[in-house]
């Protein structure tokens, strides 16, 4: 990788993806291959100034595949969608990777995306119900819908990039569910739960609780998000589980609460809520214990959050 010289003329390699359509710079991603450019001088400040050109047009999606342009795999759509900057910056990029490459490309990988029906959706979604999920319990609808909503918004990329002129899960009707995470706490249980939560969880409660954050908005919140003077959450896109903005209302007590750990918070970190100086990731053990501990059963805080 870098420049080569050779006798008529200097050279230089990049790791790239090709989608099909155009190559994308991939230093350190599984799959990438090297790719060289003669650059058509001997002189090296010349060349190193070719090289940046096209690490710049690389790093744009400007330099076109060499492949014959034609229908594209479903393996080479993901790809392309795993590397867009917009995808890679989720917080459920992990859970988007471990999806599409276990459930997804198995299934759907050599086929052409131009061929993929809804009645191959529905394929995958009885072959989902048919899998053992946690505890060999039948996987949740909740999560087959899931399931269906990224293969929904990786067809809406390919639809962006004019890869292709319809999306097929348009026409796949999600299945209603009806999982604990759909009952809602009563006003008498969430303080219960309040008074049995340990003092880092308490505000991440409320703030489920009384803005209807999904649980991967709050745990990754920064502090250029929360505008405290207007009392508002500012969610950009890349922030959010359906890629949208949104402007989330603060109650009065969030807003103080906010405003009280921001004058005690670590100048090093960005992160809003902390334990100990270092980002949370998980609260599944804390919240759970909290729910025992004020006797509230059937009830889990999920990707989506709890409201009142």
């Amino acid at each position: 990788m870098g420049l080569t010289k050779r006798r008529d003329s200097y050279y230089v390699e990049f790791p790239v993806l090709d989608n099909g359509s155009t190559l994308a710079l991939a230093r350190g991603v599984p799959g990438a291959k090297l790719k060289r450019w003669k650059v058509g001088t001997t002189n090296r400040t010349v060349a190193k100034q070719q090289e940046a050109l096209i690490k710049t047009e690389l790093m744009k999606g400007l330099v076109k595949s060499d492949h014959v342009q034609g229908p594209m795999t479903f393996k080479a759509l993901t790809e392309a969608y795993l590397i867009a900057p917009e995808i890679t910056r989720q917080a459920v990029y992990d859970w988007k990777v471990r999806i599409v490459r276990g459930k997804l490309v198995p299934l759907f990988g050599d086929r052409f995306i131009t061929t993929i029906t809804p009645g191959m959706i529905e394929e995958y979604r009885a072959k989902r119900r048919k899998e053992p999920g946690r505890n060999n319990r039948p996987v949740k609808v909740a999560t087959i819908n899931r399931d269906l909503a990224l293969l929904k918004h990786l067809f809406s990329y390919a639809l962006r990039e004019n890869w292709l002129e319809r999306n097929p899960v348009r026409l796949v009707k999600l299945d209603k569910e009806n999982n604990a995470r759909d009952r809602v706490l009563s006003p008498e249980e969430f303080e219960r739960l309040q008074h049995h939560s340990s003092p880092h969880l308490r505000l991440i409660n409320a703030m489920a609780y009384h803005t209807g954050m999904r649980r991967g908005e709050i745990l990754n919140l920064t502090w250029d998000r929360a505008d405290l003077k207007a009392g508002l959450i500012r969610l950009k896109a890349e922030d959010t589980k359906t890629d949208d903005a949104r402007l989330i209302p603060l109650t009065t007590d969030l807003t103080a609460q906010l405003k009280d750990l921001y004058k005690i918070r670590y100048l090093n970190q960005p992160r809003v809520f902390l334990v100990n100086g270092k980002s949370v990731h998980s609260i599944k053990t804390a919240f759970n214990a909290a729910c025992k501990r004020a006797g509230i059963e059937a009830f889990v805080f999920t990707t989506s959050g709890i409201r009142p």
